[in-house]
């Protein structure tokens, strides 16, 4: 960022990106000043005896992800040439590994439809198919699962935080969380619609978001 000339900048993610985000907040490099999320990856070490419904409500989502919803992320971590082979040699299959997705991650009534056209879904799945990526975009969860980069806390964080909160996020986790370890948590805002693909499903909430967040951390 200094190079570009920048010496005052701040970072955003969600889904891989919040995981770029975390860590870059634990790095801080020259010239980060805040960070914001919305994914957070904010689970205690360990987890409450007698939880609240909120925190029981994290902690079902998050196993529901462990399990059920976690086919294709043992896959690619496991052997993401095996999967990106196929892939790569059907269009429709292509087009249904990341469809699947949008239908349980978005927040819709039953049909990815409901929240993405049926164009935005298309143009995204096309940019894996026609620049031939499935293997390559697989092998990023077999590299991180080995560096030991997967998991659902990023840990304690001293950098000044900021999250947006969808409710249809994978697993949301509750803001006393998000606390405990962030000391520096300066916005949190939990809204009453949108997804794990925050930025896709709800560009202008998504927007207003930052907007509101960073703020307070202008010069």
């Amino acid at each position: 960022m200094p190079r570009l000339g920048y010496d005052r900048w701040v970072a955003q993610g969600g889904d891989w990106g919040a995981g770029v985000t975390h860590a870059l907040a634990h790095q801080r490099p020259a010239g980060l000043i805040a960070a914001h999320v919305n994914w957070q990856f904010v689970f205690p070490e360990k987890l409450p005896e007698n939880p609240t419904p909120a925190e029981q409500r994290a902690i079902d989502g998050a196993s529901r992800f462990a399990n059920d919803w976690s086919g294709y992320f043992r896959e690619q971590a496991t052997r993401p040439q095996t999967i990106g082979y196929p892939l790569a040699d059907s269009a429709a299959g292509q087009a249904l590994w990341i469809y699947e997705k949008f239908q349980a991650w978005t927040d819709n009534h039953g049909n990815p439809e409901d929240e993405l056209s049926t164009d935005a879904m298309l143009d995204d799945i096309s940019l894996y198919w026609f620049t031939d990526t499935a293997a390559s975009s697989a092998r990023i969860y077999w590299e991180n699962t080995r560096a030991g980069m997967a998991g659902t806390s990023g840990g304690r964080i001293e950098l000044p935080m900021a999250a947006s909160v969808f409710p249809h996020e994978i697993f949301v986790p509750p803001k006393a969380w998000a606390e405990a370890l962030w000391p520096n948590l300066f916005y949190w805002n939990e809204l009453d619609r949108g997804g794990h693909f925050a930025a896709f499903e709800q560009p202008k909430l998504f927007t207003d978001e930052l907007r509101n967040a960073f703020r307070s951390r202008r010069a």
